[in-house]
């Protein structure tokens, strides 16, 4: 059966961003319970979050359950790999990166498709793509990476206005989302192995800051 592009970001989304999740998970000695756990909330949150704020009932792995398999299979290979290959840390973040791109712009599609605005399209971009991430993060005692100093959130925004710029001016769906997604893709993979990152505000501990 044919799948449309919308459903092919979110398989993908989903299984990279398992992925992401079960290799967080590994760092942290989890069991294979709790990989697969933090890999399918990694996962499976920001498009949740998402279906629930635009009354999108049922949410999406409720709906099609091929989600829930897509996640725990990625997260039961990345457990088994993982035992006989150690895998560095960057592909944690190129993997985060990778899902953080499909899904910011799947959800953008799908609020679009449902007939919101660009601004709530935009919302929902950056919710899809970040806060399965966050879950991942605070449940592994993480502060997590929409906090940090690497772009990361503003990415997604980046890579949201592009894709409703090029929506504006009549391009075709495919490629306004391929653009949206490589712009996502290129911020974030520089603010990885480039240090790119956002203006830090400093405080002077002599300027009077009791702190």
């Amino acid at each position: 059966m044919a799948i449309s592009t919308a459903q092919f970001l979110d398989f993908f989304g989903v299984a990279v961003f398992a992925v992401a999740g079960a290799l967080t998970a590994i760092q942290k000695r989890f069991d294979i319970f709790g990989v697969i756990v933090v890999a399918l909330i990694t996962a499976l949150g920001g498009g949740t979050l998402r279906d629930v704020s635009l009354d999108a009932h049922p949410v999406i792995w409720i709906a099609n359950t091929s989600y829930l398999t897509t996640g725990i299979g990625a997260a039961v290979v990345t457990f088994l790999v993982a035992r006989w290959i150690d895998i560095p840390q960057r592909t944690l973040a190129v993997c985060d990166a990778i899902g953080l791109a499909f899904f910011a712009v799947a959800g953008m599609q799908k609020a679009v498709a449902l007939g919101h605005s660009g601004e709530i399209a935009l919302l929902m971009g950056v919710m899809t793509g970040v806060a399965g991430g966050i879950l991942r993060d605070v449940l592994c005692n993480d502060v997590p990476l929409i906090f940090h100093r690497e772009i990361y959130a503003t990415a997604v925004i980046a890579g949201g206005v592009v894709f409703l710029i090029l929506r504006s001016l009549g391009w075709q769906a495919q490629w306004y989302a391929l653009a949206a997604m490589l712009v996502i893709l290129v911020l974030r993979l520089s603010a990885i192995f480039l240090g790119l990152s956002l203006p830090q505000w400093m405080f002077s501990r002599s300027k009077g800051s009791r702190l």
